[in-house]
């Protein structure tokens, strides 16, 4: 039953790319305004596929969503939901992701003309990235990054990789720290299955150029990590412990 529930997912979210998503794309471009495609996601995620299949999203630290800037969304990713999400909860976006995914016919077009940046496995082929990031920054986008690289399997977090923090220390743009709860068991990767429920997320506060100009990259990439785990159960768990236990040989 799962699993048909969660082709049945896939099929609703294809066909509304099909059905309004193109069409919405060729009226933003006729425009001239292709940063604003991906309002279509943000609408179609928050008034029909999520309440559609029971999910909901819990939102902590909304208060740090920028207003009237562009910026660079770091997250942790357990799910392909996570970027659903930022679509229904934080802003439209677009993501950086690999090139593979770009040659699927119609989906390849659609996420090119949405702002979308391909990430190559050949390193020669992607001179110039923070070019085009900072490109897109200035062309009213805002871009989501997970810098694990992929989605992690039991929802602790994987290591931090550098790309991400070395284009942030080069073109000096904002970053948005997040951290996603739950969307790997409402959507997980190891199985074909879709549950209803309450996707959690926290928005940290957003780190500004002036907040890691004089930090080395490699201390950006896990501070930012470590604050992204921090709000996440397991890390919480740990905490708690190591504190009780601190607190039991103190009194010993």
């Amino acid at each position: 039953m799962r699993a048909i529930l969660a082709l049945f997912y896939y099929i609703v979210v294809f066909t509304i790319m099909i059905v309004a998503g193109i069409p919405y794309t060729l009226y933003c471009g006729i425009r001239g305004h292709w940063e604003d495609c991906t309002k279509i996601c943000s609408f179609s995620f928050q008034k029909i596929i999520f309440k559609l299949f029971g999910i909901k999203v819990s939102v902590k630290g909304a208060e740090n969503i920028p207003q009237g800037i562009n910026y660079v969304i770091v997250a942790n990713h357990q799910s392909f939901l996570d970027i659903n999400v930022v679509w229904h909860s934080i802003t439209r976006a677009s993501f950086m992701a690999k090139a593979s995914l770009w040659k699927a016919p119609v989906f390849g077009w659609v996420l090119n003309r949405s702002g979308n940046i391909p990430i190559h496995k050949n390193p020669r082929m992607n001179a110039g990235l923070g070019k085009i990031l900072k490109k897109r920054l200035e062309s009213n986008y805002n871009i989501v990054v997970f810098p694990e690289g992929h989605r992690t399997e039991d929802g602790h977090m994987l290591k931090f990789q550098n790309g991400i923090f070395r284009l942030a220390k080069e073109q000096h743009f904002a970053i948005l720290p997040v951290t996603f709860i739950n969307t790997g068991k409402i959507l997980p990767k190891v199985k074909w299955a879709v549950y209803s429920g309450t996707v959690e997320m926290v928005v940290h506060p957003l780190i500004r150029y002036e907040d890691y100009a004089d930090k080395p990259m490699a201390d950006l990439r896990d501070e930012t990590h470590d604050l992204i785990e921090s709000a996440m159960p397991y890390k919480q768990a740990e905490l708690a412990a190591a504190k009780e236990a601190a607190t039991e040989n103190k009194e010993a």
